[in-house]
């Protein structure tokens, strides 16, 4: 088994960990750049997997074009766990003779919506990927959440899902709140625009027992978006703004009360199923899929993100949970029995390993 990544943000290493040290997978090769291979997130992923690391160009179609050739010569199923932007590159270098056979996930079948927009590449992918995936020895999946709520994508028919992997960890899930401790939400990992912190930061304006807690590398924007505010003058806005290892992500979500993930598009979030995992309930948006995690396993509540009333709708929705938390801890403990590692692992290389 070959595993191809060129990308090493958010959880994508964690996946790339996962399939190298599956079951039954025998001298791995792990294919990256330079600049993969030297980041942060592979020390913090990859440094200690037994796996053969083999450098590849840092352009696209070039290191491609190198991991076709690399799985070929030797005899390895390749893998590309982060598959978006690497369908086309990977019709043109399947075209020649002597290819490997190939596992596919497409992360991203967003549709367009909130500050996610129409891209040429988001366009064009759904039909390559079909022609991608009659390929013989190609097989594409999609990442579907890890409850499996969403079984089908639209523009994408006949490929099926495979569940996010998470699993619930070691040492059960968050000890029961302090009744007279501040309830704390929290938004964790990368956070970007589309996490919509500063609607979250007028909304809790209009909640004064509320405390916002941000952990993860901030995007500019998020960051300059805080200065002044209000939160932060009444001691209730605390920043950890830094790439966090796997055992300070899990101290995060034990920290808070429960997790917003307030994405205006949609897309699916590990967020939801790892909070959910810790039996930490969620705070989400009233659409997309997103709100289908949320609402089809009651771990949380739901708001709207647009609109003038958004920040009074997300502020009632936040004293709602607060109101129903025992109740929606319960849901986490009920959700957790669809977590695991198996169906994604098994969608990617059951015919493999």
């Amino acid at each position: 088994m070959a595993v191809f990544e060129l990308d090493p943000l958010g959880h994508r290493l964690r996946y790339v960990r996962l399939l190298l040290t599956a079951p039954g997978a025998t001298d791995p090769l792990l294919l990256v750049p330079r600049e993969v291979r030297d980041s942060p997130e592979f020390a913090e992923h990859l440094a200690d997997v037994p796996a053969e690391v083999v450098e590849v160009p840092s352009g696209r179609a070039a290191a491609v074009r190198a991991a076709v050739a690399t799985a070929a010569a030797a005899s390895a199923h390749l893998v590309v766990p982060d598959g978006d932007k690497n369908v086309a590159p990977l019709l043109a270098a399947l075209a020649r003779p002597g290819r490997p056979t190939v596992s596919l996930l497409l992360m991203r079948t967003v549709l367009p919506g909130g500050s996610e927009r129409t891209t040429p590449g988001m366009a064009v992918k759904p039909p390559l990927a079909a022609l991608l995936a009659r390929l013989p020895g190609v097989r594409v999946r999609f990442l579907t959440d890890a409850f499996g709520v969403v079984t089908r994508r639209r523009g994408f028919p006949g490929i099926d899902p495979v569940r996010d992997p998470v699993e619930v960890p070691d040492g059960g899930s968050r000890p029961a709140r302090d009744p007279d401790a501040p309830f704390r939400i929290g938004v964790l990992g990368v956070i970007s625009a589309r996490k919509n912190v500063p609607l979250l930061v007028a909304a809790l304006e209009r909640v004064p027992e509320v405390h916002l807690v941000l952990a993860g590398r901030c995007d500019p924007d998020v960051t300059a978006a805080l200065a002044g505010s209000p939160l932060a003058e009444q001691g209730r806005l605390h920043v950890d703004d830094r790439l966090l290892s796997e055992t300070e992500f899990d101290a995060a979500i034990a920290g808070v009360d429960a997790v917003a993930v307030l994405h205006d598009n949609d897309a699916p979030s590990g967020i939801v199923a790892e909070a959910a995992a810790r039996g930490v309930p969620v705070l989400g948006p009233a659409r997309g899929w997103a709100s289908s995690m949320v609402t089809g396993t009651g771990i949380g509540e739901v708001a709207e993100v647009a609109g003038p009333d958004a920040a009074a709708g997300i502020a009632a929705a936040v004293r709602r949970l607060c109101a129903t938390h025992a109740r929606r801890v319960e849901a986490t403990h009920e959700a957790q029995r669809r977590l695991g590692t198996e169906h994604f692992v098994r969608g990617l290389l059951g015919d493999v390993l």
